[in-house]
């Protein structure tokens, strides 16, 4: 068993985020962000992960955000869809006054500009990309171009800007370069696979670049699952030995996936572990705890993002940021945790910090009175015209700031345990939550984990 110094990378969706960035990432292992982000706001991006590694030392990574590009299963339709649509909004009609249509949004038009063919192409044409796409020598150029990307578009933004060219050489390089990658979709899995094994070599063959090259697997569940699937491409990835490897199995939800699922995910750092580093690209406390395994480190939001479908739900409202539980290893609702305060014995704000959380967060926000964690659940309506209430976003920041504390409690918290501590942890914290099942606090995935993890 190769054990690893667990890691957490914190993924920036946007802008918005950066407050939380800015104040926790010293604490974090690196940070990442998009390439989508990047093209979309380049001066602003380029400048905050420049200051953000002045400050911290952290490194950082460019998501090249490829698969966007390629086709993908709906599973509302049950169908392949190849017309990225996803990656469109409605736009105004220049010199048509009121007219809207479908049109890609910019940062994927810039982003597929700066990539070249087959990625312009496919969204000049308006149809995915698919293997057919791709010759031997366009695959080495797409890869070069996606590589460097990566690599030196954060020099070209500052050296574009005379504010700001002098600083251009200063500029650190990414931990690690992605190669290009796309979704394996569930109807055409054995094609996607042999298109990012071909990507994955393409890229490894890139002498030029001096910063490790990383690889993606991006897949449906069924390629976790299915060793016919798995071992084509396990077997690349050991041959062309990457500098590291990041697993993404799109709706993987660490703490809803059956048993088979999660020990498929243990025995794919297993596979790896010993020629590569492995990290999961959108993970939780269970991918932690498979540093045990090998897994090096996980990636995710500020409070999201421990799970993550390659096709986002269009359409969908801001979801209520809920209270992390640390004992738990999962968020829970306010009601959920004000309801189980009677069954675990807790009657005043001393019994909730020996209980529950002492963290700074939460002695701020309760002080000496209980009635007041309500606030991590406070709710009000945005406007005078909206329909229904929604958190606040001052409740919504104390519980993303609660659980990045949380976060890096876990990690330390795993790296300085045996797994026999980790195993005899869930199963107490299981028994002590047990009486609160009955009042909605659902806690079947602490005991689903250790068995995995035995």
């Amino acid at each position: 068993m190769s054990e690893a110094k667990p890691q957490v990378i914190l993924r920036m969706g946007s802008h918005s985020e950066k407050e939380y960035i800015q104040k926790t990432l010293k604490f974090f292992d690196g940070v990442m962000v998009g390439a989508n982000l990047l093209q979309i706001s380049p001066g602003a991006t380029a400048s905050l992960l420049f200051k953000l590694h002045g400050e911290t030392r952290r490194p950082y990574y460019i998501d090249p955000m490829t698969y966007a590009f390629g086709s993908y299963f709906d599973p509302e339709v049950s169908q392949v869809r190849d017309d990225l649509d996803w990656i469109k909004s409605l736009q105004k009609v220049p010199g048509r006054k009121g007219v809207r249509e479908k049109r890609f949004k910019g940062s994927y038009r810039k982003l597929a500009d700066e990539f070249g063919p087959p990625f312009s192409t496919c969204l000049d044409r308006g149809v995915a990309i698919n293997q057919r796409d791709f010759s031997d020598d366009l695959i080495y150029s797409a890869c070069e171009s996606v590589l460097s990307f990566q690599a030196e578009r954060l020099r070209e933004v500052f050296r574009e800007d005379p504010q700001t060219e002098s600083f251009a050489d200063a500029l650190p390089r990414p931990a690690a370069l992605f190669a290009p990658y796309f979704y394996i979709e569930p109807n055409r899995s054995q094609e996607w696979i042999t298109l990012n094994n071909r990507l994955a070599r393409a890229a490894m063959k890139q002498a030029r670049f001096e910063t490790p090259i990383h690889v993606v697997v991006c897949a449906h569940l069924e390629v976790l699952t299915n060793r016919k699937l798995a071992s084509p491409v396990i077997e690349n990835l050991q041959a062309c030995k990457p500098d590291g490897v990041w697993l993404w199995f799109s709706r993987l939800d660490e703490r809803f996936q059956e048993p088979d699922e999660l020990l498929a995910l243990r025995w794919w750092v297993e596979q790896l572990a010993s020629s590569t580093r492995v990290f999961n690209m959108h993970g939780g406390f269970y991918s932690l705890a498979l540093s045990k395994y090998g897994m090096v480190g996980t990636a995710h939001g500020v409070g999201y993002g421990e799970q993550k479908d390659v096709i986002p739900v269009i359409g969908q409202s801001t979801p209520t940021v809920q209270y992390y539980v640390r004992a738990l290893h999962a968020k829970y609702s306010v009601a959920q945790i004000q309801r189980s305060f009677s069954r675990l014995g807790i009657k005043t704000a001393s019994d909730f910090y020996g209980k529950i959380c002492d963290c700074p967060i939460c002695k701020g926000v309760i002080g000496n009175d209980l009635d007041q964690f309500s606030q991590f659940g406070e709710i009000h309506y945005s406007t005078p015209k909206s329909k229904r209430a929604a958190q606040t976003p001052a409740a919504a920041k104390r519980c993303r700031y609660h659980f990045l504390l949380k976060r890096i409690e876990e990690r330390d918290y795993v790296g300085a345990s045996t797994l026999d501590t980790i195993l005899n942890d869930l199963k107490s914290s299981a028994a002590t939550w047990a009486p609160t099942a009955m009042l909605g606090t659902s806690i079947e995935h602490l005991l689903v984990w250790a068995n995995a993890l035995s």
